[in-house]
């Protein structure tokens, strides 16, 4: 049953209580110390560390009292909760604070979470069908980067940290889809992922794979000029011997329609049901002449 509170991090902040918004006219920092109290959730933490987190050390003679004041605020905004949920969702004492209300099923970043760990040291192709049923739901949960335009120090490790989450989902329903010839979905996969990190050399090539897999050679060949273009922008390289194996691989045709298994170029390669909406493929055209790339010093790879 759907919760009458919904707490969004991914994304824009939002708290809403019965389809009514909750702290959004709160001063920054008491949305900043919910949302960190949050994502720490499970452990109660000192003042003094809170104070060290979300105040600068400049402010160090009065963080003490600025935190009382955003424990106040917070409470605050939350009474439309009622009274008594809003004093047992955070419980603060003297030297302490924490989350002590279960707030699990009604908080984006937990549900995230959970799908995450529940397929962590699966690969992507053997993963069972609620497991990538769950992956498919926490992809539709990312609306966006963990607290979007959020700078804090805390907040930034926190958004990388999510964000590498929600690539390895998509690197994980990328190959489920692969692997049950779902190659549209598939695509789909891809293209978020490239959106969050346009040189992901390996979603190129599981980008590659799926266009020639699906029968269409010539978006294939196109996305390894994309391939190439972005890390020529981003990091100044040339794509990694398994890419351009790859390439010779679909150009040559023997990877196509009809193909069930990887090439045995793309297995060492690096490498996730409802989908969201693919970008249409480039239509169909002569396939290109091969490409010259002259390799440079290496670089890092994502």
């Amino acid at each position: 049953m759907k919760s009458d509170l919904e707490i969004t991090l991914l994304g824009r902040f939002s708290v809403r209580y019965q389809s009514t918004a909750l702290l959004d006219r709160a001063p920054l920092r008491a949305q900043e110390l919910f949302a960190y109290l949050l994502l720490h959730r499970g452990r109660a933490h000192t003042r003094e560390a809170l104070a060290d987190v979300l105040w600068d050390e400049r402010e160090s003679e009065h963080v003490r009292k600025y935190l009382r004041q955003a424990l106040w605020q917070l409470h605050a905004g939350l009474l439309p909760l009622g009274p008594k949920h809003a004093s047992n969702l955070i419980h603060a004492e003297t030297g302490w604070v924490e989350i002590v209300g279960d707030v699990a099923a009604e908080l984006d970043v937990a549900t995230f979470e959970r799908a995450f760990g529940q397929a962590r040291g699966s690969k992507g192709e053997s993963l069972q069908a609620d497991q990538a049923r769950a992956l498919s739901q926490a992809v539709q949960l990312y609306r966006g980067d963990l607290l979007e335009n959020w700078s804090h120090e805390w907040c930034v490790r926190e958004r990388d940290r999510f964000r590498q989450m929600h690539l390895t989902i998509l690197d994980k329903l990328m190959d489920y889809c692969e692997a049950r010839a779902e190659y549209e979905a598939g695509i789909a996969y891809g293209t978020l992922s490239l959106r969050s990190d346009p040189a992901r050399e390996r979603t190129h090539r599981s980008l590659m794979r799926l266009f020639a897999l699906s029968g269409d050679r010539t978006a294939a060949i196109r996305q390894f000029e994309r391939c190439c273009a972005a890390l020529h922008e981003d990091l100044d390289v040339v794509p990694e011997d398994s890419t351009l194996a790859l390439y010779v691989e679909i150009r040559n045709g023997r990877i196509g329609a009809g193909d069930s298994a990887r090439s045995t170029i793309a297995e060492g390669a690096d490498k996730t049901t409802s989908a969201p909406n693919p970008a249409s493929p480039a239509p169909a055209s002569p396939a290109p002449a091969p490409l010259r790339v002259v390799r440079k010093s290496a670089g890092p790879r994502r």
